[in-house]
């Protein structure tokens, strides 16, 4: 017996799928079942049978009894059938250029270099190139319906991701040095109490990073000055010690940071990380810059916007304020009002030639005209740091797992929902083969 070589193709990120083998060009024999409007013919479910039957014997695995598996691949080419049915209605589908990149991830996974050789390896075993084609596209269309349906009706909550992370506990053995100050408010405060304490910590934090001197240091002076403020070094602690309210914020910080005002039932907490020590660090350069965008339009030719760009840079160079005139010139309107602020970023989520004015340009200075796609660009670089994103790159895979997870569930669900919502009609009791 030959054994297949398509193997189980997994296209969907998050919803796992059995391979398809659906109904060709063959005489009418007869109806081993019907799906609402539509027909499963005994020779598509022979046919699928030899290939689910061949697969198991290509992994080495004993099938069951030949009328049990019968009856479980007919259920699965009904629900399949189904599922592309609501495919069509809702206008689902995949073109070409989608097709023939899933077929280089077919054959690449079957250990070709080329979807040629994959071709010509199938023609080798008597397996028709055009029905693989077909069985990929209509898998992809099942896998889009699966995640249109069913991946919208789940969701990961941050609480979700906090207990599997206190769940991991001792695995993580990173530990954070911390020290804080506390801006209290009274029980029960007042909406203009809240604000104006939000307003104190976003004052001090400013303060604390343009003053050079410890956190420590400054924290004591203050709590010293002003009966609202405490805090001081909470030492070392590891992840699943850290204070609730911390430990979404901390693991992401870098060393020397302080954190955005943090809100708790006492008020406003800014965090310093002193250290950090242990785990695995993931690195990644960020960028803090701002610009202004003077882009051409039907009333400003290219020539026009570039010299326009021009005076902005100039009058920058003579001393005039960045934040009036982006406000003044910007075409970037999701910018401008703040002064061109594009806060931290990665050169790499940027445009190519933005990105690389960003990695070139001295801190502190501004570029002359920029070209992208968008315009002109006046560019000044504000900071550099290096961020530490394994926490938050640990939480997205805790989340993907979780969603993953939770969809496979809900699909059963769902499948048994379409499956008790349409007509069919199982003949295979009825006679033949």
């Amino acid at each position: 017996m030959r054994k297949t070589l398509l193997a189980p193709l997994g296209l969907a990120a998050v919803i796992g799928l059995s391979p398809l083998a659906h109904a060709a060009a063959q005489p009418l024999d007869r109806i081993v079942a019907v799906v609402n409007q539509d027909a499963i013919m005994q020779s598509d479910l022979n046919r699928r049978l030899q290939e689910v039957r061949e697969q198991l014997d290509s992994r080495g695995v004993t099938p069951p009894p030949m009328e049990t598996l019968k009856r479980e691949v007919l259920d699965r080419m009904i629900l399949e059938d189904i599922q592309l049915q609501m495919a069509k209605r809702a206008n689902v589908s995949v073109d070409d250029d989608q097709l023939s990149q899933s077929l280089r991830q077919v054959a690449k996974s079957n250990g070709f270099e080329s979807v040629q050789a994959f071709q010509a390896a199938l023609g080798k075993q008597g397996v028709s190139f055009d029905s693989v084609r077909e069985q990929v596209r209509r898998e992809m269309i099942i896998s889009q319906v699966q995640r249109q349906k069913v991946a919208g009706r789940v969701s990961v909550s941050d609480r979700e991701v906090e207990q599997y992370l206190d769940h991991l506990g001792a695995a993580d053995k990173a530990q954070y040095h911390l020290a804080h100050i506390l801006v209290s408010l009274p029980e029960n405060a007042s909406a203009a109490q809240v604000a104006k304490a939000r307003a104190q910590a976003e004052k001090l934090r400013t303060q604390l990073e343009a003053s050079g001197k410890s956190f420590e240091e400054m924290a004591g002076k203050l709590a010293q000055q002003n009966d609202s403020l405490s805090g001081g070094d909470l030492g070392w602690r590891p992840r699943n010690e850290l204070p609730t309210i911390f430990a979404d914020v901390v693991p992401a910080m870098s060393k020397g940071e302080i954190s955005e005002p943090i809100r708790s039932a006492s008020g406003f907490h800014l965090v310093e990380l002193v250290d950090k020590k242990g785990g695995q660090q993931k690195l990644i350069s960020q960028v803090k810059a701002r610009h202004i965008l003077i882009s051409p339009n039907p009333n400003r030719s290219d020539a026009k916007a570039r010299a326009l760009a021009e005076r902005v840079y100039n009058e920058l160079k003579q001393g005039a304020d960045f934040d009036a005139l982006a406000k003044q010139y910007s075409d970037d309107k999701g910018t401008a009002l703040n002064g061109g602020e594009l806060g931290w970023s990665e050169p790499s989520e940027m445009v190519p030639a933005f990105a690389k004015a960003l990695e070139s340009l001295p801190q502190g200075q501004i570029s002359e005209p920029v070209k992208s796609r968008f315009g002109y660009h006046v560019i000044e670089v504000e900071g550099r740091r290096q961020r530490d994103v394994t926490e938050q790159a640990q939480r997205e895979q805790i989340r993907q797992k979780l969603f993953t997870r939770k969809v496979n569930e809900e699909l059963e669900s769902w499948q048994q929902e379409i499956r008790a919502s349409a007509y069919v009609d199982n003949r295979l009791d009825d006679g033949g083969s």
